[in-house]
């Protein structure tokens, strides 16, 4: 099989309204399907999910998205409805299983969708009790904590304890997270590959190669 043959899906993240973009990645129209990790709108509102979904299903049909810590919770009433939500969640498709979780721990910034560790456990251990059947991939809008994926620009790491002790318990084959955009990167935990998408907004997304392996890829449409 040659590799433009490969089929492959595309995560982004961090979005922040810079839905003009879309088009900009590569082959988006020719992919699988579409994983958004969270924080879509500039504000967070139904109104602006709406119009980037519109935008998106001119790309791509096949979507799964979660909110970040910027959505609003009527955000994921909205990816209820519409049959495409991750937080919470567990979707079985064809070749993997996508466990999701969105929001934020508690940020300075008081955003509309933060959560505690607390939380983050509670939906964790829910997943824990889950077979692992096939290749798995937790979409985390926060990243796991002390992490290349986690680290602000002084240095403060300000990932999630309670995802790191998932992570290492669990090793789903991937976890693929943004938030933290000057952490976009990757790192490993045991057996699980860590990727930080990095901010949409600035040009970067990720590929999955659904190969013998499956590969993630960091792209960017600015370099």
């Amino acid at each position: 099989m040659n590799k433009e043959d490969i089929p492959f899906w595309i995560f982004l993240g961090d979005i922040h309204g810079e839905f003009h973009q879309i088009h900009k990645i590569d082959s988006i129209e020719k992919a699988q399907g579409v994983v958004i990790t969270g924080d879509i709108g500039r504000v967070g509102t139904r109104k602006e999910v709406l119009q980037f979904l519109d935008i998106l299903h001119n790309y791509n049909k096949i979507i799964f998205a979660q909110i970040g810590n910027i959505d609003s919770f009527d955000v994921n009433s909205l990816f209820d409805i519409q049959q495409i939500n991750l937080h919470k969640k567990i979707v079985r498709c064809k070749d993997f299983c996508l466990m999701g979780i969105g929001g934020s721990l508690p940020t300075p910034f008081r955003t509309k969708s933060e959560y505690s560790e607390e939380y983050y456990q509670e939906v964790l251990n829910t997943f824990a009790l889950q077979k692992k059947e096939m290749l798995t991939i937790l979409v985390s809008h926060n990243p796991p904590y002390k992490t290349h994926c986690d680290q602000l620009k002084q240095g403060s790491h300000v990932g999630s304890k309670a995802l790191l002790e998932f992570l290492k318990g669990y090793q789903p084959e991937f976890c693929v997270c943004g938030h933290i955009h000057e952490a976009r990167g990757q790192d490993v935990i045991g057996k699980t590959q860590v990727y930080n998408l990095g901010d949409f907004a600035s040009g970067y997304y990720g590929k999955l190669l659904l190969s013998n392996t499956p590969v993630f890829t960091l792209c960017s449409f600015n370099l």
